[in-house]
């Protein structure tokens, strides 16, 4: 029953279209983040108002629609989360995850929320560390912002494919864990990091080393193990809600003969190897004082045919790059973009067949210019990947795909830097390559 007066506040996202309600009454909007809706007793002159109903059961259901292009379905299939906890002052969580997009539409940021003291935050995948990774302190809350930015190194999530990466930080020590005497009482959230979307299956793993025994917990877990001194404890969850908590407590003796008994073993053989190695500088004969220095073969007439080789193909590269952007500036006519481009691929291609049988004799040769050819190898491969992103920005940004003309400014620079860079770098390699003709 309506008495007096009703409030619903609803709170819908900032890019929210055509918001709609089953009930039909007109919506208010309030500083473009939530609606309003108000019913006033006095004004309708009845005691009840639909879909307040006077006789609604238990159950009423009203539906808001609308209409949101800037976000896609998402949920986490897979969390695997790891808490290594030691009596020696370490804590430190490592999260496993496997992200979905189950939508429409391709985003390349995923948001986290990570505990505000947590320190040496590492993200990486199967390909090493991710770039594009910023953290922002959310103010009085007891959480921090983790936002990672996958086009940086990385590359956008199509829809229906999925991405596996990890997240590591330490936690400060004292803020969990309370001592006394020989046992340890821990206090803390089984869910340490939080994120927005739904997960599916989630795993968490508590490794205590030097644990003797756990003397008590608030809440038993799926399985517990013990083996030499350290045990584990695991919990699983099925479809598990943002901000959801699962606060756990546990108390452990510690086994105080397996803590001292690893560094003391790690101190003899420290001890053991470096006594050898004395006994060994001792016995063994004086060297010569000069050494004779290695000799090793050259082949100067394929590095130099490399060398120049590579040099004219990076000019023909930054010619393209050139007229290219000539041709958006309409500074150059379409037509004679295409006579350069067409003229320079060409070349390109031709001097890439040439380089072949130079490259091949300068990798067998000997494991230092294998190396060098090995990092020009992954540097183009890195300026292939930055064009490639350069022109899913532009064809994004002329679809009205991101959120601002300042973004896309703000992206393109970025990405112009780094292909810079990567320029000189390639430079450097060749003139290492060119000072072993000297």
């Amino acid at each position: 029953k309506l008495e007096d007066e009703i409030t619903a506040l609803v709170w819908c996202p900032k890019e929210a279209l055509d918001i709609r309600a089953d009930w039909g009454l007109e919506l208010q909007e309030i500083q473009r983040v939530s609606y309003t809706y108000e019913f006033i007793k006095e004004e309708i002159g009845s005691d009840f108002i639909t879909p307040f109903l006077e006789n609604l059961g238990d159950k009423k259901v009203d539906r808001i629609s609308y209409l949101d292009d800037t976000i896609t379905k998402t949920e986490m299939k897979e969390i695997n989360r790891e808490i290594y906890l030691s009596p020696w002052g370490i804590l430190r969580v490592k999260d496993e995850f496997s992200i979905e997009n189950l939508g429409e539409i391709d985003f390349y940021t995923i948001s986290l929320e990570i505990p505000k003291y947590a320190s040496s935050v590492y993200v990486s995948d199967d390909l090493g560390e991710i770039l594009g990774v910023n953290i922002i302190n959310s103010g009085t809350s007891n959480y921090q912002i983790l936002t990672i930015n996958l086009i940086q190194n990385r590359i956008m999530m199509k829809p229906n494919t999925t991405f596996n990466f990890e997240v590591e930080y330490n936690l400060p020590f004292e803020n969990y864990v309370s001592l006394n005497w020989f046992q340890q009482s821990i206090q803390i959230d089984l869910l340490t990091t939080i994120y927005e979307y739904l997960g599916k299956k989630q795993t968490v793993t508590i490794i205590i080393d030097g644990c003797y025994k756990i003397d008590s917990i608030t809440e038993a877990p799926k399985a517990i193990q013990s083996s030499m001194g350290t045990t584990t404890l695991t919990y699983e969850s099925d479809y598990v809600t943002p901000k959801e908590k699962n606060i756990i407590q546990f108390t452990f003796t510690i086994d105080l003969f397996e803590l001292l008994l690893r560094p003391i073993i790690i101190t003899t053989f420290i001890s053991l190897i470096a006594s050898i190695y004395v006994i060994i500088l001792k016995t063994r004969k004086r060297e010569q004082n000069i050494a004779a220095l290695p000799k090793e073969f050259i082949p100067t007439n394929e590095i130099r045919e490399f060398s120049s080789l590579y040099e004219e193909k990076n000019a023909l590269t930054l010619e393209i790059r050139q007229a290219e952007e000539a041709a958006k500036r309409k500074k150059m006519a379409k037509k004679l973009y295409k006579n350069i481009l067409n003229k320079n691929t060409s070349k390109v291609e031709e001097i890439q067949k040439e380089i072949a049988p130079f490259k091949k004799i300068l990798m067998e040769t000997s494991e230092t210019f294998e190396n060098n050819v090995k990092k020009l190898d992954v540097l183009e491969a890195e300026r292939i990947s930055v064009k490639d992103s350069l022109a899913l920005l532009e064809s994004r940004y002329k679809r009205g795909r991101l959120p601002s003309k300042a973004a896309y400014l703000k992206l393109s620079d970025d990405f112009n830097k780094r292909r810079k860079k990567i320029d000189r770098t390639i430079d450097k390699m060749i003139q290492q390559l060119r000072s072993y003709l000297l």
